[in-house]
């Protein structure tokens, strides 16, 4: 009688194969999928949080945000209260903080970021909105509201200064942090993170204006 049960030999090429399948399924099923992570990356970012886009980038990153509140009083916290909330300033080699208030003695840069900061902070979205130019807003959307925000850290490092007869622009590398971000003023940055900014100041009359703002990036 023929024997038709297989052999030990045969069995082990039929694992054999089947292993290869099961390999060339896997490697094609890694394919597929590099291939849509190439071309479709945004498939697989964290979910982005609500809320409105950031003046500053139209990257918008996910992080956790405090709740936001619009009748918030800054000066009612003790711990934000108690950080450093002067504005500092570096001119070439120079380094001083403005501790008395007296912004406009230090120049029209100067008074130009104190009332920028103070309107972030009171959460004054038409004082802010104000002082960026029209061309800016070509390609930027004004802000319909946002919280106070409690700002510190504040450090302006002056980087150009250019007379003119239409008056002097400045360019300036700005960096401070939030406490207790809430998202609702900038979304691209964590609470306690500091990330630099450039701003391209204009003459605007007797004061001065945004014309841009972008991200510091180191040289290559």
């Amino acid at each position: 009688m023929q024997n038709n049960r297989p052999t030990a030999a045969s069995a082990d090429v039929k694992k054999k194969k089947i292993r290869i399948l099961i390999g060339i399924g896997v490697m094609a099923v890694l394919g597929i999928l590099s291939y849509i992570l190439l071309q479709h990356p945004d498939l697989f970012l964290p979910e982005k949080e609500s809320g409105p886009s950031s003046m500053y980038s139209d990257k918008l990153l996910s992080y956790s945000f405090y709740p936001t509140d619009y009748d918030l009083d800054v000066s009612a916290d003790e711990y934000y209260m108690g950080l450093d909330r002067y504005i500092h300033i570096q001119r070439g080699a120079e380094n001083f903080a403005v501790t008395d208030g007296d912004y406009a003695a230090w120049g029209k840069p100067i008074e130009f970021f104190a009332r920028y900061f103070g309107a972030a902070i009171a959460g004054d979205a038409e004082a802010y909105n104000a002082l960026f130019t029209d061309a800016y807003y070509k390609s930027h959307e004004p802000y319909e509201r946002f919280a106070p925000q409690m700002i510190y850290g504040i450090k302006l490092e002056e980087m150009s200064a250019t007379e003119s007869a239409a008056g002097d622009s400045y360019v300036y590398n700005v960096t401070y942090a939030i406490y207790r971000n809430d998202g609702s003023f900038r979304n691209d940055i964590d609470s306690n993170a500091f990330k630099t900014l450039i701003f391209y100041l204009v003459p605007d009359g007797n004061s001065l204006k945004i014309d841009a703002i972008d991200y510091y990036r180191k040289a290559k």
